[in-house]
């Protein structure tokens, strides 16, 4: 439980940090870099030191320590790491996927873009085109702590499809369907599933806070 409270209570840090201003990315092309890291400290991406400025390309791994934070823009969305995280990044059509291996980020997309983002077997995006902003927490390989704050995101698992509102957390637990009722051994085909355990919502002030930040001309 603590853990679930832990990630619920940073997520409010990362989503403000993740919408402060930021310089605009390089025109892109098929040959372009994916991203641009806006700010690293104690990070690294693949198996170099990440600073100010530095490049990002398609499959890169970002990796915060356990004092450590990285944002990048990638395209016009933005990725925000926590400290003890380690995500991989490519380029999907418009916008990006991240592959999230261990702890928390918190991710955005601008208008008519998209990202998605890997986790326990899930698949997390904007449930719309609109500019949606969102932290995920990756508690175990069966847990995950999903938070929105502007948009609506769309979690699917096989053929499963749940909506997580904005201004909205979630407890996401994933349950497998390897055994049967019977006890007998668990079959090659069967499937995981998930369920969605409301936590809360970001509250009033918060919420108003968050506003100012996307109403922002310089917000993504």
């Amino acid at each position: 439980m603590h853990k679930i409270c832990d990630a619920f209570m940073i997520a409010l840090l990362g989503v403000m940090l993740l919408e402060a201003p930021a310089m605009a990315a390089p025109p892109g092309s098929p040959s372009a870099p994916l991203g641009i890291v806006l700010a690293a400290e104690n990070a690294h991406a693949g198996v170099d030191t990440t600073y100010s400025g530095a490049t990002i390309y398609d499959g890169d791994r970002l990796v915060t320590q356990d004092i450590g934070t990285m944002r990048v823009r990638l395209g016009t969305g933005q990725i925000f790491l926590h400290q003890n995280t380690s995500t991989q990044v490519h380029a999907i059509p418009n916008g990006f996927s991240a592959d999230l291996d261990v702890g928390t980020v918190s991710i955005s997309s601008s208008e008519g873009q998209t990202f998605q983002l890997l986790a326990d077997g899930a698949t997390i995006r904007p449930a719309t085109p609109h500019p949606t902003t969102a932290q995920i927490a990756k508690i175990s390989p069966t847990e995950l702590i999903l938070t929105s704050t502007r948009g609506a995101l769309q979690i699917t698992m096989g053929d499963e499809v749940k909506t997580v509102e904005a201004g909205s957390s979630y407890k996401m637990e994933v349950e497998s369907e390897a055994s049967d009722p019977q006890g007998r051994p668990p079959v090659p085909a069967a499937k995981n599933h998930f369920i969605l355990i409301l936590i809360g919502g970001i509250g009033i002030a918060t919420g108003l806070i968050i506003w100012r930040a996307l109403v922002s001309p310089y917000a993504p």
